[in-house]
């Protein structure tokens, strides 16, 4: 999903500042400096920045969509506000329908939830069931959960996530249980994050351990971790390890030159001997096959 991309970033700078104020304090620093967001249209020939109020419209609209208490926050991200922020003000547009007899005036209804399915990446590595599935890496577990058609707003929602234990449910009584489990391993539960978005709730934990769960809740079948996908980007890895991986590519560049400067100093008949050699070194059946070509370990007459 997108905004799990911006989350990243986002978490990043909120950790850095640690505080709501300085996370508020870097974003309008930024507008700033890169935009013409505090820039005032002088008239209608100025190209660059925004109307007069325009721009307290923006921030409260944004500030709308996304409030518990607000229409716009049951309304996604899909529905008809656009990200521009020009549209975003008003909760509902009025629109009067001219007719023969009298004026008419009629209010839109808001475009009905769009629902996804699970997809691959949402139970990588991990498993899927009839209504949630989960997927994890080394690091972190992210649950996918899909919600009652009633139930798709955060004021309606009862989310407990503990250090071994996640169970969601309605707010209001009588209490429908969307999901419960205790996990089969300890998470980070002071720094989960959850969303809603296309019909379902993504709850996103750091493990307390490194290590690759075997399942997600106690009751679940267990999974092969022996057929996980354990690939790690690069920047993942510690800094001493990105170290020594680096150095290694290094090294390597420089052994390709000099073998490169080696070949081209020898005539044009020990060229495709070497060459010939070279093919033979990485053979099936040559006790060299899967090792870097070393010239020295050759004996030419």
């Amino acid at each position: 999903m997108e905004f799990q991309r911006s989350d990243a970033m986002l978490m990043e700078i909120l950790q850095e500042r640690k505080t709501i104020t300085g996370f508020l304090d870097a974003v309008f620093g930024f507008l700033k400096r890169n935009t013409d967001f505090y820039h005032t249209k002088k008239d209608a020939t100025d190209k660059v920045g925004f109307p007069k109020g325009m721009r307290d419209q923006i921030l409260y609209g944004a500030m709308q969509r996304y409030d518990p208490d607000c229409l716009l926050q049951t309304m996604t991200a899909e529905s008809s506000i656009d990200d521009s922020g020009i549209n975003a003000p008003p909760a509902i547009n009025e629109v009067t329908v001219e007719t023969e007899d009298r004026e008419v005036e009629t209010r839109p209804t808001p475009k009905a939830k769009s629902r996804r399915g699970f997809e691959p990446a949402d139970h990588k590595n991990g498993a899927v069931f009839e209504h949630h599935c989960w997927s994890q890496t080394l690091k972190d577990v992210e649950l996918h959960i899909q919600l009652p058609e009633n139930l798709q707003a955060a004021k309606q929602l009862n989310i407990e996530i503990k250090a071994q234990q996640i169970k969601v449910c309605s707010k209001m009584g009588p209490q429908q249980l969307i999901l419960e489990g205790t996990l089969s391993q300890r998470i980070r539960h002071n720094d989960a994050v959850w969303s809603i978005e296309g019909g379902q709730l993504l709850i996103c934990c750091d493990k307390a351990k490194e290590r690759w769960w075997d399942r997600l809740f106690e009751d679940d079948d267990e999974i092969d971790i022996k057929k996980l996908d354990t690939e790690r980007y690069i920047d993942e890895l510690p800094e001493d390890s990105q170290q020594a991986i680096e150095k290694l590519r290094v090294q390597q560049i420089a052994a390709d030159q000099q073998q490169k400067q080696a070949l081209a100093s020898i005539d044009p008949e020990q060229s495709k001997t070497m060459e010939r050699l070279k093919k033979a070194w990485d053979a099936e059946g040559s006790p060299f096959k899967g090792q870097p070509f070393d010239p020295s370990m050759v004996r030419m007459s």
